[in-house]
C-alpha cells in the first residue's frame, strides 16, 4: 500500500500553478503536478490525502483483479486464484461448459467456505466484545457485505470469501456493532475501533470494493 513518505511519486514541478494537484494513473502511479520544490512539503501534502490514495489503489487493484476468466480463476482470499489449485470447485467444474451452472458452483464454493470459516471468527469477536447474535445467517446479497436486524439476526454475505480476512474481520466486527448501536454514529465507530483501531481505513477500503 503506498506510504506517503516513502513511496515513489512522479512530481512534475508547475511553477505557476497556485495547488498541488494528485493523480493516480491507470498504472498505479502517483504524479504530482506542484509549484513547490521541497520534497518535504509535496510528502505533507501527500500525508494529508494518503487515505484517499489508498483506496483509489486499491479499486484500481480490485479492478485489475475483475478480469479473471470464468471456470478458469476465482477471487478467493483477497487474490485472483487459479482454479486448478482448488480440486473441489476444480472437479464441479471442470465439465462444465454452461456459464450459469459455472456461477452456481463458484457460489457454492464460497458458502460452503464461508459456513467453514466464518463461525469461528465470528465467535472469536462476539467474545471479545461481548455482542452474541441471536443468530447467524449466511446468504448470497446482491450489494451488502452483511446486515443485522433488530432481532439480532446477523446476515454475512457468502461472498466475503473473495476478501482479505482483514476486511472479512472489519465486516464481522462491524455487524456485531450494530447489536448495541443500529445506526453509524460517533459511538458506533468508537466501539469498531476499540477492536479495530485501523478501522477507518478498513472502512474506507471496504467502500472500494464491490461483490463480485
Amino acid at each position: 500500500m503506498f506510504n506517503s513518505q516513502t513511496s515513489p511519486i512522479i512530481v512534475e514541478y508547475r511553477p505557476r500553478n497556485r495547488n498541488t494537484y494528485i493523480r493516480v494513473t491507470d498504472d498505479g502511479e502517483i504524479k504530482v503536478r506542484t509549484p513547490l520544490k521541497n520534497e518535504s512539503s509535496i510528502r505533507r501534502i501527500l500525508k494529508l490525502r494518503e487515505e484517499w490514495i489508498q483506496t483509489t489503489l486499491l479499486a484500481l487493484h480490485m479492478r485489475s483483479d475483475e478480469k479473471h476468466e470464468l471456470g478458469k480463476t476465482i477471487r478467493f482470499r483477497g487474490e485472483n486464484y487459479a482454479v486448478e489449485h482448488l480440486p473441489n470447485l476444480l472437479k464441479k467444474i471442470e465439465n462444465v461448459k454452461n456459464t450459469i451452472d459455472i456461477e452456481k458452483y463458484y457460489y457454492q464454493f464460497y458458502r460452503d467456505e464461508a459456513v467453514l470459516t466464518l463461525p469461528s471468527r465470528v465467535a472469536h469477536y462476539a467474545r471479545k466484545m461481548n455482542l452474541h447474535p441471536n443468530e447467524i445467517r449466511f446468504k448470497r446479497l446482491r450489494s451488502r457485505w452483511g446486515s443485522c436486524d433488530s432481532k439480532g439476526i446477523v446476515t454475512f454475505n457468502t461472498r466475503m470469501m473473495q476478501l482479505t480476512y482483514e476486511h472479512i474481520d472489519y465486516i464481522i466486527v462491524h455487524e456485531l456493532a450494530h447489536l448495541r448501536h443500529m445506526n453509524h454514529s460517533k459511538e458506533f465507530h468508537t466501539l469498531v475501533r476499540e477492536h479495530l483501531p485501523n478501522e477507518r481505513k478498513l472502512r474506507s477500503e471496504i467502500k472500494a470494493i464491490r461483490p463480485l
